[in-house]
């Protein structure tokens, strides 16, 4: 038995689809590794939120607003003086309160932290936030995954995504 020497056709078609293999797996391991640190995020965000705890604040000072400008982007942070109290003590911290401009006399909700509640937040990201990167993450490595499997049952799949890779690295 001799084996047919394959056309050129058929080689290009063999070797687009054993490179989208590849990518596939490192693809697919990359998109793990992702998946990984938005799901380390995800749960820190959670826990995170979890345990701190909210009083009602007031802003005493105009917030102070710096602007920069950032490769045709502008961001704005601003420090703002808030006043709580937490078991009968009175804190009057300044924190970032994001791009969030507060004018004095305005009512916040301040959270804190039981170990330390002279460290207080306004604007924490919520548990849905948490929560999301988690679905996320999961949804990633699942999707990277049952695309190495397509790609291993199906040539065409594979030969496909070669292609488009390869096209992408062209570019």
């Amino acid at each position: 038995m001799t084996k047919e020497k394959q056309s050129i056709g058929e080689q290009i078609y063999s070797g687009t689809a054993t490179f989208g293999k590849i990518w596939a797996v490192a693809s697919a391991i990359f998109g793990t590794i992702i998946s990984i640190v938005m799901l380390i995020i995800g749960i820190s965000v959670i826990s995170h939120k979890s345990h701190l705890r909210s009083v009602p604040g007031q802003v005493m000072e105009d917030a102070e607003c710096t602007t920069t400008d950032s490769q045709q982007q502008t961001f704005t942070t601003c420090r703002t003086k808030i006043s709580y109290e937490v078991d009968g003590v009175t804190y009057t911290p300044t924190v970032d309160s994001g791009s969030f401009q507060y004018t004095a006399g305005t009512e916040v909700t301040v959270w804190y932290s039981p170990s330390s509640p002279e460290r207080p937040e306004l604007n924490p990201f919520p548990k849905w936030v948490g929560w999301m990167l988690i679905i996320f993450a999961f949804l990633i490595c699942i999707g990277v995954w049952i695309w190495v499997w397509v790609t291993r049952k199906s040539k065409v799949a594979a030969a496909a995504g070669g292609a488009i890779e390869l096209v992408s690295l062209i570019k």
